[in-house]
């Protein structure tokens, strides 16, 4: 039987059974408030009093994104948010999620800030452990 699945694998008859399937983004937009840091659970997510004073929580995928948020805790934000559906490899469907795919704050934006790390060297390099960086601004719910 062990032959069968090498065989199907080398094949790629088995390998298609195993593809994450695309997101699906429905509509994007942006969101301003002050950013409060992140909370921690299962995943780590951004979160920010609205303007209108609510509390507003949205995924995060890049660490240098998460980064770049938690040098500016308490500081007036907007961030580009995308809505769409997304594979969640632990219960294994697509979901609907509101991620950050962009982030700004006075007249530095999240691209313009990361070019400049690119431009000095590898951003990882420049900024050690970041990936560490959203547990050291924790937002706590009360």
């Amino acid at each position: 039987m062990n032959l069968i699945l090498i065989l199907g694998i080398l094949s790629g008859t088995v390998a298609d059974d195993f593809e994450v399937p695309p997101n699906i983004v429905y509509d994007s937009t942006s969101v301003s408030g002050i950013f409060l840091g992140y909370e921690a659970g299962n995943d780590i997510r951004p979160v920010i009093r609205n303007e209108n004073g609510g509390i507003e929580f949205y995924w995060s995928t890049d660490p240098l994104m998460d980064y770049f948020l938690a040098i500016h805790v308490n500081e007036r934000v907007i961030l580009e948010i995308e809505e769409a559906d997304t594979y969640n490899v632990e219960t294994g469907s697509m979901e609907r999620i509101f991620r950050v795919i962009g982030a700004s704050t006075g007249t530095l934006s999240f691209t313009h800030w990361k070019d400049s790390l690119v431009v000095e060297g590898q951003p990882e390099d420049l900024l050690g452990d970041y990936f560490s960086a959203p547990y050291h601004c924790l937002y706590e719910r009360n």
